[in-house]
This record gives structure tokens, C-alpha cells and sequence, in this order.
């Protein structure tokens, strides 16, 4: 069972994006230029890691984006637009961000119109898919676009204050705490244990979440250990592909699930932030330097 669920994801991955997924044969090699690698710079102040890119914001507030490219100028997720940047958050071949005026830009792989960004709204926080973005409101309402299959585009009512985005399925903590999910639920990635939680992250089909202690709990697809958190007591939470990453209390990286590509294997911090990718992961060191580590086939885990 467990070599078909991951046989079928890399299949999904594959055909989705119109690319190659990373390999998960047991015999599979390491790409060229697999470890460890940080930017030239420091006073980056966010980062965001996709399926294989990544893009970050730097002390001016401007976006830059590296990793694989799209010949089609028009669909490149790596062509950042212009303007003063303070969040943001990269999916398959695309990536969001919220502008100081708390406006979503999208841009990459426009499939779906998942990079459709409704005017005139303005956003607390953002958060990518697979073929689809979700945004919670300044008001605390979620709104959702791009491809609304299983019902991902379909976010439940209330007030929101914290959103994370899985491969076909979303989910958000609600003002009580509590997890809501919808969309895909094949592995029950979209049935949450009850709260309440401090922070919430999403993987491929998987998720977890920080309890009001620090105790992270996860659900969903467990084949390579990526909902089986360990027992330390962590802070922030992000999710990737095939695995999760977290800063404990030293703020040392602490990451666990797939490791095929040393997406785990990460360097000694302290981090004030950390992002899983694809088959990689990066954090920014107290200085705001970036540092990667993992799949780097096509640049995504090089900062510059």
C-alpha cells in the first residue's frame, strides 16, 4: 500500500505540474549539488519554498525568486512583480504574496486561474495549493480561487486566523482555535482532531498543528512518518511536500517525514523562520540570511 500511495503521488505531481517529480524509488541517486547552502546576504525578512522554487523578500521589501524556470515569460514563477512585499507563499509553479497594502499578487503557472487574485480585496494572510489559493480577508473570512475540485475553493463560513494550503485541500484554524479543513480526504488529511491550536501547517496530504503547550499533532498520509511529529515542544509549524519542518524553543530546526533528498537534514540555527518545499527546506538564520537544504535539482535549495 504504501508504494502505491507514494507511486500515485509522484504520478499526481508529475502530470499536474507538467514536470518531473522528485524520484521516490528506494534506489534513487541524489541530484547534483544535494546539501546544505545559504545566501550571499543577510536582512531577508520572509521566504516561501514551492514545489521546486523558492522566493523570498529582502530589508527593501522587494521579491526574488529562484529555482526552476518557465520558458513562458508569462507563466514564470520565477518573474516576481515589482512593489514592496511583506508575506508571501509558493505552491506548484507559482507563488502569492501579499503587498503592503495587503493586496494578493500571484504569478507562475496560471493553469486553473489559481493566480486570478480577486481586485480590490485586501488580505490578513495567504496561502497556495496545488491548482488553487486561498486568502483569509481583513475581515476573517476566507476567500478561495483557481480549481475548485473536491470542493477546495469551497471554505467553510466563520472567522479565521490562520490559513495552510495542502495538495487539493486547505485549512485554517478558526477564532476558537480550532481546525477546519476541506477539499480532498482521501487520507483524512481534511478530518482534524479536535483543538485548540496555536498554529497549523499543511503538507501534500498530510497536516499538523501546535497545541495551546507546543505538542504538535498531525493527520493524513503517514507513509513516510510526515504525521508522526516528534515530542519536542515546538513553535512555528510549516509543511511541505512529504514532510514538515518546525522551530523548537532553542530555535534549532526540527524536521521529520520524507528525507529522500536530505529535505531533513537540517543545519544548526537559531532560526527566527522556517518553510518546507518539495524535496527541500529553508529557514532565515537571526540575521535574516537564508539557508537551504535538499533537492536542488533545479536551484531551488541555492539562495542568492
Amino acid at each position: 500500500m504504501r508504494t502505491l500511495q507514494v507511486s500515485l503521488l509522484a504520478c499526481m505531481l508529475a502530470a499536474a505540474c507538467g514536470q518531473d517529480a522528485p524520484d521516490t524509488g528506494q534506489d534513487s541517486a541524489p541530484p547534483v549539488d544535494w546539501g546544505q547552502h545559504q545566501s550571499s546576504t543577510a536582512g531577508w525578512s520572509a521566504i516561501a519554498t514551492g514545489f521546486d522554487h523558492s522566493c523570498a523578500v529582502n530589508a527593501e521589501g522587494l521579491l526574488h525568486c529562484w529555482g526552476k524556470a518557465n520558458t513562458d515569460e508569462r507563466e514564470n514563477p520565477l518573474s516576481a512583480p515589482e512593489g514592496l512585499f511583506d508575506q508571501l507563499d509558493a505552491g506548484m509553479a507559482f507563488t502569492c504574496a501579499l503587498d503592503t497594502d495587503q493586496k494578493a499578487h500571484c504569478w507562475g503557472d496560471t493553469t486553473f486561474g489559481k493566480t486570478k487574485s480577486p481586485v480590490g480585496s485586501r488580505f490578513a494572510q495567504i496561502a497556495t495549493g496545488y491548482g488553487h489559493t486561498c486568502g483569509i480577508q481583513t475581515d476573517q473570512a476566507i476567500d478561495c480561487w483557481g480549481w475548485g475540485g473536491y470542493n477546495a475553493t469551497t471554505p467553510p463560513n466563520g472567522l479565521f486566523t490562520q490559513i495552510a494550503g495542502g495538495y487539493h485541500f486547505m485549512c485554517a484554524l478558526n477564532e476558537n482555535g480550532d481546525a477546519d479543513c476541506w477539499g480532498f480526504d482521501f487520507a483524512k488529511q481534511s478530518s482534524p482532531p479536535q483543538g485548540p491550536f496555536s498554529a497549523l501547517s499543511t503538507a501534500s496530504d498530510s497536516a499538523c498543528a501546535l497545541t495551546t503547550q507546543g505538542q504538535a499533532v498531525c493527520w493524513g498520509d503517514n507513509s513516510f512518518g510526515q504525521a508522526t511529529p516528534p515530542t519536542n515542544v515546538l513553535t512555528k509549524i510549516p509543511g511541505g511536500a512529504r514532510h514538515h519542518c518546525a522551530l523548537d524553543t532553542q530555535e534549532q530546526a526540527v524536521c521529520w517525514g520524507d528525507n529522500t533528498y536530505g529535505q531533513l537534514d537540517a543545519p544548526s540555527g537559531p532560526f527566527a523562520e522556517i518553510r518546507a518545499g518539495g524535496g527541500h527546506s529553508c529557514a532565515l538564520d537571526n540575521t535574516g540570511r537564508i539557508h537551504c537544504w535538499g533537492w536542488n535539482a533545479e536551484g531551488q535549495a541555492s539562495p542568492p
